[in-house]
């Protein structure tokens, strides 16, 4: 007995001992970075010290193998790279068909709006007292039928020729009126450039309203400060000839200090009166007036072309 009660508890004190050394060393594989592969337990026999006698003593315990355990990895999964997108060829801008057909050493102006050539940027500062700014009549009566054409079509001609009779250097601007106007832009100084772009901006068909309105036209020219004005139109200005004259007094200046006029009416409808106020306009700034009678001068040739087989007489 007194042999076996220190056994006992020496047995005790082992079976404790192995008891908490396991929870420490379960304890000690949760708290790493490791993941347990699922494997059973393996089980292994404790000897204790003085039990090789006695089977009794011997305590089966549960190991997990540290060999089935692995370790985490955090690298990141590489990116594919992306391969760049091709990028699409410029082909060279073909020029326009006229580039071929034109002999003007200027024709790649052609290309530009006018806009860009008559208005620039950077406009330059022109001295006006010797420029001129052309007022075309743009309203609805200028298109009616006139001569196997309209009126327009000639007033754009007889314009034209003006401005190419322009001498380089020559300040100048144009302004399209009808209900409303749209002026080219500031004074440019005539050229080869300039009096083509201009010749292209008046061609085009614009739409300022199928009104009349020539006192716009002339307050757009009064802003220019020019010496002098060319009017082109039919005459049809819907508006009796006392208000026509007092409004152009009162935007160009009565005469000797007004900027000089010269209108230029474009086949004015016969017993209309349209004719005469233009007249009376011109003479009270002191300008000068021509009619341009297309119609007039197609009926005298039409009556002076002989029929086939007649003779004149002597």
């Amino acid at each position: 007995m007194r042999l076996g009660l220190p056994l006992m508890l020496t047995t005790s004190l082992a079976l404790h001992l192995g008891v908490v050394l396991g929870i420490l060393f379960g304890h000690s594989l949760a708290t790493t970075a490791t993941v347990a592969t699922a494997s059973p337990a393996q089980t292994v026999s404790l000897i204790l010290l003085g039990s090789e006698n006695n089977p009794d003593l011997r305590q089966p315990v549960s190991v997990i193998p540290l060999a089935a355990s692995l370790p985490v990895t955090t690298a990141p999964s590489p990116v594919p790279e992306i391969p760049p997108a091709p990028q699409a060829k410029s082909e060279p801008t073909a020029p326009p068909p006229s580039f071929a057909l034109e002999a003007n050493p200027n024709a790649h102006l052609r290309a530009l709006p006018p806009e860009s050539i008559l208005s620039p940027a950077h406009a330059p500062h022109l001295d006006g007292h010797n420029g001129v700014v052309f007022l075309l009549d743009v309203s609805g009566s200028m298109y009616e039928p006139c001569a196997g054409s309209t009126r327009l079509t000639f007033a754009r001609e007889t314009l034209s020729q003006r401005l190419r009779a322009l001498k380089d250097g020559t300040p100048f601007a144009i302004i399209l009126y009808a209900e409303s106007s749209k002026c080219s832009g500031p004074l440019v100084a005539a050229s080869p450039a300039t009096r083509e772009a201009a010749i292209r901006f008046i061609n085009r068909d614009v739409n300022c309203g199928g009104g009349t309105n020539l006192p716009d036209g002339l307050a757009w020219a009064k802003q220019l400060h020019v010496g002098s004005l060319v009017l082109i139109t039919d005459g049809d200005l819907n508006m009796k000839l006392p208000e026509l004259l007092s409004k152009a007094r009162d935007l160009m200046g009565p005469e000797g200090r007004c900027p000089s006029l010269a209108i230029v009416g474009i086949s004015p409808r016969p017993h209309t009166g349209d004719g005469d106020m233009l007249k009376s306009l011109a003479d009270q700034q002191g300008g000068t007036y021509r009619a341009e009678n297309f119609e007039s001068d197609t009926e005298l040739l039409t009556a002076n072309r002989l029929s086939p087989g007649a003779s004149s007489t002597p």
